[in-house]
């Protein structure tokens, strides 16, 4: 947890200076950050109400001090994970100022080329008969909040390995500050949905014309659509806003969260594989990113994943060979 902590509040000065150079106005957006905290947390009860009947069944496994030292962390993760959200939106949003749109024409043809010349969401929209629109955006959206914005909860709340929670808090804060922000900016891109908007032309416009066929007219993709658009034109500081596509975060803490359930579980690995196939998925069908965008966050993760598990093994502490010599019995001799 003091690692946790440290990394978040050196994100939160870092992210402050750089709100303060390159926004107008910078102390009051950072107090409509403040002021979102306590709505974060709302967010979180009204997402995590199940955690608490599960946390007070787990608790009868262990006595009344681990029960209350747990509770009072996963309170303070809680604020942490709710104070660098907020930082990282305000950055998200922050990243225009910085540096233009540039990588949307080249991950657009980037993703044709991988494709054999075909654009995914045209691979995906060929399922769409068997996808329900609604479920779609309950899954990639509500289902996707809890366990990938607030895992260091969840981890501390339910696992007693020290390591792996170090390891996974590692993963979680890359997820979110390198890849989010990091490297999103350095590729700074909006998406397939937004592509037209910000560039003209009408390069994917069959696709909006697809997703309002399939049912995504006048429903919540639509409105979560026009509203960030809305906010990204009124320069707004909206909890949640910001427009970024490569890499995809959504898909980088799904993967995060995917490897913590293998890890727990062997027998979790098909689930892990169905987690990250789906949100990788619909990210693209609904227009949000490019395949190219969850493909690059996949691998990076994982990548990290097995990094930080081989210096783990290479770090631990072996026994001493003394120590395996089997011992000969007092008082008996050994040819």
């Amino acid at each position: 947890m003091p690692l946790f902590a440290l990394i978040t509040l050196a994100y939160l000065i870092v992210g402050g200076l750089v709100t303060l150079i390159y926004r107008d106005n910078p102390l009051h957006l950072l107090l409509e950050m403040a002021e979102a905290i306590p709505f974060s947390l709302l967010v979180f009860l009204s997402l995590g109400w199940w955690v608490v009947p599960l946390f007070l069944v787990v608790t009868f496994l262990f006595d009344r001090k681990t029960m209350v030292t747990r509770l009072s962390r996963a309170i303070l993760a809680v604020m942490i994970c709710s104070a660098m959200f907020l930082m990282f939106t305000m950055l998200k949003t922050t990243m225009p100022f910085i540096l233009p749109f540039w990588a949307d024409p080249w991950m657009a043809d980037l993703d044709r080329a991988l494709h054999f010349g075909v654009d995914p969401w045209r691979l995906t929209h060929a399922v769409s008969a068997w996808i329900n629109p609604e479920l779609a955006g309950t899954i990639y959206f509500t289902a996707w909040l809890l366990p990938c914005m607030y895992l260091p909860v969840l981890i501390v709340m339910f696992d007693m390995d020290a390591r792996r929670f170090r390891r996974f808090i590692l993963l979680y804060l890359f997820s979110w500050i390198v890849m989010g922000n990091v490297l999103a900016l350095a590729f700074l891109s909006a998406g397939p949905i937004f592509y037209d908007r910000l560039l003209g032309g009408d390069t994917f416009v069959p696709m909006m014309a697809s997703l309002q066929e399939i049912g995504f007219a006048g429903g919540f993709l639509d409105a979560l659509s026009d509203n960030l658009w809305a906010a990204y034109e009124s320069k707004a500081q909206l909890p949640g806003s910001g427009i970024s596509a490569f890499p995809s975060v959504h898909i980088a803490t799904a993967t995060v969260f995917a490897l913590y359930l293998y890890e727990r579980h062997r027998a979790f690995l098909p689930l892990s594989i169905l987690i990250i196939a789906t949100y990788q998925f619909l990210s693209v069908y609904q227009g949000w990113h490019y395949a190219i965008d969850g493909y690059f966050s996949i691998l990076v993760m994982i990548g990290l994943w097995v990094w930080l598990r081989r210096r783990e093994e290479r770090s631990a502490p072996r026994p001493s060979p003394a120590t395996d010599l089997p011992q000969t019995p007092a008082g008996s001799f050994s040819d």
